[in-house]
């Protein structure tokens, strides 16, 4: 099981962490992937503060530059890598 942790923290929420969360959804039912990744919220990751992007784990690496337009994007090439 993939575990995929996003930050709901105030400045990643600010930023749309709330809106990668709809787009992590409905990427895993395209996918089919709903039985392989488990989502998480988490509270701040400090990737804000470290100009990292939004806050994003996936099996606990943090996952840098990932902001709303590329969210789906990065998102799936690295979950597809680690199946």
């Amino acid at each position: 099981m993939i575990t995929l942790e996003i930050c709901i923290g105030s400045s990643c929420y600010v930023k749309g962490s709330n809106q990668v969360v709809k787009i992590v959804n409905d990427l895993l039912a395209e996918k089919n992937w709903e039985g392989k990744v488990e989502v998480k919220g988490s509270f701040c990751m400090q990737a804000c503060q470290d100009k990292l992007g939004l806050g994003i784990k996936i099996n606990g690496e943090r996952i840098e530059g990932i902001n709303l337009q590329n969210a789906k994007e990065i998102i799936s090439n690295k979950i597809e890598s680690l199946l």
